[in-house]
């Protein structure tokens, strides 16, 4: 894992090696799309309208091509069970594991994701950082 002193833009374009993550929760709204309300979330919502609506949360980390940008991939990345709720240390764990295994799988893939549980989830770097030592040098935790 490599550790970046800065803000992941979601906005910018970027192709595949590349897939960039964003972090969240597993609600639904009744229209069928997750709950994207804040921080790096809302910023994705925001950049690409539907988005919320492809994302499948069935596993702790899963990833879509952005519709009408070939070859742009964006990830979710599981850090909370509720939007309202803290993030969760244990779910952070899980999604690091995963995201662990798929980018060991692919090791030509460049994965970005902002730092889990920070700001919005309210936790403390100094506790999430060592959950995510399990990750490889091809993933990128933007920190700020």
């Amino acid at each position: 894992m490599q550790i970046i002193d800065s803000l992941l833009d979601y906005s910018e374009t970027w192709t595949l090696p590349e897939v960039r993550l964003f972090t969240g929760n597993p609600i639904k709204r009744r229209d069928g799309g997750i709950v994207m309300g804040r921080g790096a979330a809302r910023q994705v919502r925001d950049t690409y309208p539907g988005i919320d609506r492809l994302i499948s949360t069935d596993k702790p980390v899963t990833w879509t091509e952005i519709p009408d940008r070939s070859q742009q991939w964006i990830g979710w990345f599981k850090v909370k069970h509720h939007w309202k709720d803290e993030a969760c240390l244990d779910l952070i764990k899980e999604s690091s594991d995963f995201l662990a295994d798929i980018a060991n799988l692919r090791p030509s893939h460049t994965f970005k994701v902002n730092a889990p549980g920070i700001g919005n989830g309210k936790l403390q770097w100094s506790d999430v950082e060592p959950l995510l030592q399990v990750l490889p040098d091809n993933c990128l935790v933007y920190k700020k």
